[in-house]
């Protein structure tokens, strides 16, 4: 689901309420809505970079750089507001230039602001449980003896042609999924470039792949990296979700514009670890 943060500003506050309130629980155009009631108390948070988009009343005076969803009113209706809430909610999707769903997906990333071995875990079992292959990027994804990772990041730096080929032919079973295991040292992922990334994912595309990167903190060259998956998932605790760590991710990510890139997927490892029968969390 992807996770859109949107701020709403309006005079009338019932009318602002209401719709925060339709457009959080409706299911066709998933994001998450906030409305503010003081006009500069609003401006300052989107000037901090907490909305993607702005939901405003015609008259409302905006002269930033986030795009604008604007609420339209017919006067031959004595004022009243001629858009329904669906209409506010697909035009913010269309002002974001996004998709609700994408078919094609084929490119997934396992990524967490808080770095923990059950992270990989949680990577390895994605791409067991739904046949994609594993690309290990951390120290915490490494298997012992298994050199067939650090050789592919040689055909990747070098942009070797036959890559596809080689990258098919040199899985290994990494105890239930198939893949490459994350290299000794996570540094060895930052010799890349992001245009050696860009490369290596267009590749993948070209040959319609599915696989699941399992990132690592301090694998990615920059924060556009995100941007080349089709989904993220990000493995979280409950404590998570209001930690400063997450937040500041969240924020950065949308004031650079990162968050609205792709398909960021919030999976909580309690619900996935009692499924999969070990230790209940608390």
């Amino acid at each position: 689901m992807r996770d859109i943060s949107i701020g709403i500003y309006h005079k009338d506050y019932q009318y602002g309420k209401r719709l925060m309130e339709y457009l959080n629980h409706q299911k066709d155009f998933p994001m998450t809505a906030s409305f503010i009631s003081d006009e500069d108390a609003f401006f300052r948070q989107e000037e901090e970079g907490d909305f993607e988009c702005l939901v405003l009343a015609e008259e409302t005076d905006y002269h930033g750089s986030s795009p604008v969803c604007r609420i339209g009113v017919n006067d031959s209706m004595g004022g009243m507001y001629c858009q329904s809430g669906k209409e506010i909610a697909a035009g913010i999707y269309h002002c974001l230039n996004v998709s609700p769903q994408l078919d094609d997906e084929k490119i997934f990333g396992v990524y967490s602001p808080v770095p923990r071995p059950e992270v990989s875990t949680f990577a390895r079992e994605m791409s067991a449980t739904n046949g994609w292959i594993y690309f290990g990027m951390q120290p915490y994804g490494h298997f012992e003896e298994d050199e067939s990772g650090e050789l592919l990041l040689f055909y990747i730096k070098e942009h070797k042609e036959d890559i596809i080929e080689y990258f098919l032919n040199h899985q290994k079973d990494l105890g239930g999924c198939m893949g490459f295991a994350g290299a000794a040292c996570y540094l060895d992922y930052r010799e890349l470039t992001m245009q050696d990334y860009e490369w290596f994912f267009e590749k993948l595309r070209q040959a319609g792949i599915k696989i699941i990167f399992d990132i690592g903190i301090a694998s990615p060259p920059e924060l556009r990296f995100f941007g080349l998956f089709d989904r993220i998932f990000l493995p979280l605790i409950r404590e998570d979700l209001n930690s400063f760590e997450y937040q500041r991710f969240k924020k950065q990510m949308r004031k650079h514009g990162i968050w609205i890139q792709t398909s960021w997927e919030e999976a909580m490892l309690e619900s996935w670890q009692n499924k999969w029968r070990r230790e209940q969390w608390p």
